[in-house]
C-alpha cells in the first residue's frame, strides 16, 4: 500500500496561511487560500510523481505512477491546506469571540 506524500501541503499551508492574517478582506483571503490549495495539489501529484520514478525504498513505486494515486495526492494536498485553513479562520473566531464579551 502506498502512502500519499504530506510534506508539500503542510509547507504551502505555512507559508501561505501565514501571510494571509495581515489582510481584512475576507473575500481576498479566500481566494488566496483557494489558490494555494490548488498549487499543493499540483506540487503533491508532482511530488508523488518523482518518488514514483525515482523508485524510492520504502514507497511503492509502482502505484505511485498510477493515475489514481497522482488524483488521491493532488486531491490531498488540495483538502490539507484548507483543511489548516478553516481550522485557523474557526480558531481566531473563537479567540475574537471571547476578547469581544465583556469581563465581570
Amino acid at each position: 500500500m502506498s502512502q500519499v506524500p504530506i510534506i508539500i501541503p503542510l509547507v504551502v499551508a505555512g507559508i501561505s496561511i501565514g501571510g494571509m492574517w495581515q489582510k481584512k478582506n475576507l473575500a481576498g483571503v479566500w481566494k488566496r487560500a483557494l489558490l494555494a490549495a490548488a498549487v499543493s495539489g499540483i506540487l503533491n501529484s508532482g511530488y508523488a510523481l518523482i518518488l514514483g520514478y525515482l523508485k524510492i525504498p520504502g514507497t511503492n513505486a509502482s502505484s505511485n505512477t498510477n493515475s489514481l494515486s497522482l488524483v488521491t495526492s493532488g486531491l490531498s494536498g488540495f483538502l490539507i491546506v484548507i483543511t489548516i485553513f478553516l481550522s485557523a479562520v474557526g480558531t481566531v473566531k473563537y479567540k475574537r469571540g471571547k476578547e469581544l464579551e465583556p469581563e465581570e
